[in-house]
């Protein structure tokens, strides 16, 4: 009879995975938001936005109204630095 395995978690060395969690967004300093929860350490909350135009999350405070925006823009000086790529003139 085959052994059951248990999933191994991906925790970074030297973390301590948290058996359960709350995954939370926070505006500044304001009081932390729940936007998803897992109930051992083989949760995960991933977000992606792809490159082309317009493509994005906003995110608005229910509390305060504040909005986070994450979105894709095309290239800049600050992009092409991150990257290492010369800046254009």
């Amino acid at each position: 009879m085959a052994k059951a395995s248990k999933k191994k978690a991906n925790i970074p060395e030297g973390k301590e995975p948290l058996i359960g969690c709350d995954f939370c967004m926070q505006f500044d300093y304001d009081e932390p938001h729940v936007i998803g929860a897992s109930p051992d350490e083989h949760g995960a909350i991933e977000l992606v936005i792809k490159s082309y135009l317009d493509a994005g999350v906003t995110f608005v405070c229910p509390t305060t109204g504040k909005k986070l925006r994450i979105y894709a823009r095309p290239l800049s000086d600050a992009g092409k630095a991150i990257l290492g790529e010369p800046e254009t003139k």
